[in-house]
């Protein structure tokens, strides 16, 4: 199953220490040796943690997005094998015994451009809204984010619509992919959390943009 994600692949990274710590980074996958080991770049902003412990035999949790037609989640829990330096800084990971694979989107996506407003603990942020379905939608924001402190943080979405009310839903931080002058959240809404009549209101926005 490991074949089914791209060399390059974005990956998040879970890991617990022998020593009780705990961390959370974003890497790239460089590749693997079938049924032996996994290999991904030593984090390039590890958190301030993966300085102080000891990352041999700590456990993993490993999550990235696989090539398929779906997009599916695919993710397992290992254990580092050994940190590499040459020629490149890499985390060794030993090959999972087994692999989880999930469907990202059971919901039909339609592109948007909505402008929104997130709440995120005691932050605001402002952002562009480009895709949404009755099961989470994905926002643009115009800076470079931490992953570390938004990643499965509770968030509220503010929707600013032209003709009607915004429309507020409340959801999770499932991903967040930063750049250097941009950043794009993914945001999963708390189960039966937009109402039928808010969707339809959501739909109807859309066609309308779609129109204009």
């Amino acid at each position: 199953m490991l074949n089914k994600m791209d060399i390059g692949a974005r990956v998040i990274i879970e890991i617990t220490c022998p020593n009780g710590q705990s961390a959370q980074a974003s890497s790239t996958l460089i590749g693997f040796k079938k049924g032996q080991y996994v290999f991904i770049e030593y984090p390039i902003s590890p958190p301030l943690e993966f300085n102080k412990i000891y990352l041999e035999g700590a456990e993993v949790t490993f999550r990235s997005i696989t090539n398929t037609t779906h997009r599916d989640v695919i993710a397992f829990r290992t254990q580092v094998h050994s940190v590499i330096y040459r020629p490149m800084e890499m985390i060794c990971l030993h090959a999972p015994k087994s692999i989880s694979m999930r469907q990202i989107r059971t919901h039909q996506r339609l592109e948007t451009k909505f402008s929104c407003n997130l709440a995120v603990g005691s932050h605001n942020l402002t952002g562009v809204m480009t895709d949404f379905s009755v099961g989470g939608c994905a926002v643009s924001l115009p800076a470079k984010l931490n992953s570390n402190n938004l990643l499965n943080q509770k968030v509220s979405v503010s929707i600013e619509l032209e003709t009607v009310a915004p429309i507020t839903v409340t959801g999770e931080i499932k991903n967040v992919d930063a750049k250097e002058k941009q950043s794009k959240l993914g945001v999963m809404f708390d189960s039966g959390n937009m109402s039928e009549s808010d969707l339809q209101t959501l739909h109807h926005q859309c066609i309308l943009k779609g129109w204009s």
